[in-house]
């Protein structure tokens, strides 16, 4: 898809490479660690934007600990979302009756999760990407729970040429719109973003890693074009 934007262009400076991407995470005590990584890469050729088809990859879980995995911010089916809250309501309220049941193994084993996994190597041809490409995120942690994957499997960090991050705008979101969180930031100011660009990444439910980088790039492009960097 080609893609004409000042605020992409404004936003990229003189880099060819954007990469707008979110993550949902592992938990090793107070370490994140990326389970979900979904988003979009755009090339530019000339005064337009590629956009590539939307990526979305899941992560194995670190080992030998305990992982659990909550249904908000999970990519699931309705079905699945429903017995990872099960599980854990049983964890909280009666974990005698847990038995065996394993939330990792019912995330991984549904249909929009299964076809995703890749394993943790699929970070070294990421990560290659990244250096190459001004990010565009929605906080540090993102790129903090990358960098701490690339450690823990010994893959080289590379960061990137530079990074775009809305979270920097915080306070001006929460003034005008009362939250600083991404889905009610988009809807407040939806209307005065590119129309272009709401064909380009269409957007879905919050925490779904694809539609938050949506929503993140459309952001970044109206405050790169009010000049707000």
């Amino acid at each position: 898809m080609k893609i004409r934007s000042v605020g992409l262009d404004r936003l990229a400076g003189k880099a060819k490479s954007i990469l707008a991407f979110d993550c949902e995470f592992w938990h090793v005590g107070e370490q994140f660690l990326p389970r979900e990584v979904g988003g979009y890469h755009l090339t530019r050729s000339g005064d337009s934007w590629t956009r590539s088809s939307p990526f979305f990859v899941v992560l194995p879980p670190p080992p030998n600990q305990l992982n659990r995995v909550s249904s908000k911010y999970s990519t699931v089916t309705p079905a699945t979302s429903l017995a990872l809250d099960i599980l854990e309501a049983t964890e909280h309220l009666a974990p005698e009756h847990l038995g065996q049941g394993d939330s990792v193994s019912v995330y991984f084993a549904d249909k929009n999760v299964k076809p995703h996994l890749k394993p943790a190597s699929w970070l070294t041809g990421f990560m290659k990407l990244v250096s190459q490409s001004v990010v565009v995120v929605k906080g540090s942690v993102d790129l903090s729970a990358l960098k701490a994957a690339c450690s823990r499997h010994k893959i080289t960090y590379h960061a990137p040429l530079g990074i775009f991050d809305i979270a920097t705008h915080n306070s001006e979101f929460t003034k005008r719109c009362k939250t600083a969180k991404l889905a009610g930031t988009y809807a407040c100011v939806a209307h005065e973003l590119d129309s272009g660009l709401k064909k380009a990444f269409p957007v879905g439910q919050a925490h779904n890693p694809v539609f938050d980088a949506a929503m993140t790039i459309q952001i970044a492009a109206w405050l790169a074009e009010k000049d707000m960097r």
